[in-house]
Parts: structure tokens; sequence; C-alpha cells
């Protein structure tokens, strides 16, 4: 007995990422944040939490961009995850002033 498998729409190919490169990215980010902690740098802690939080976005966008793959998705799936985080970002810069 053989079985027939119906395709429907054909799949676009992508090229895939350079995860290992992705991965270099995100550690080198992390050492930096690492480093910026532990040598007690001459910087305000205000100042200091900003370079953390900005370093903490870039490699979130990262992870969800390759890691998550929304940058070969849909840009509806990549909306449906944008928006939640762009509200979060609105209550915490409320939430800071």
């Amino acid at each position: 007995m053989m079985i027939e498998i119906e395709s429907h729409a054909p799949t676009k190919a992508h090229k895939h990422p350079n995860y290992f490169g992705i991965f270099i990215i995100l550690a080198v980010i992390t050492g930096a944040m690492t480093a910026i902690e532990l040598l007690h740098l001459d910087i305000t802690r205000s100042l200091q939490n900003t370079i953390f939080l900005t370093l903490s976005i870039i490699k979130a966008i990262l992870v969800a961009m390759y890691y998550m793959h929304l940058k070969m998705d849909s840009r509806f799936y990549t909306g449906l995850f944008a928006l939640p985080l762009f509200l979060v970002l609105i209550l915490v810069i409320i939430l800071l002033i």
C-alpha cells in the first residue's frame, strides 16, 4: 500500500545564518558586560545601567532574530513578538521617569 502525500504551498528556501558568528557576538557582548562590572570603572551607576540595558536589548534582538528564526519568518510574527516588547519598553521608561 502506497501513501501519497500532497504538497501544498512550496516553502521558500533561505540561507542559514552563521550561528557560530552570532554566538561569538553574544559572547563578546556578555564579556563586555562582565568586564564593565568587574573592573569598577569610574562611571556613574546610572550610565552603567544604561549600558547594560542597551547591551541586553541588543542581545535579546539577536537571539530573537536568529535563534527564534524571526528574521526568516513572516513579518506578522515579528510584529506579534515586537508589540509586547515595545509596550514593556514604554512601561519601563514611564517607571524610570
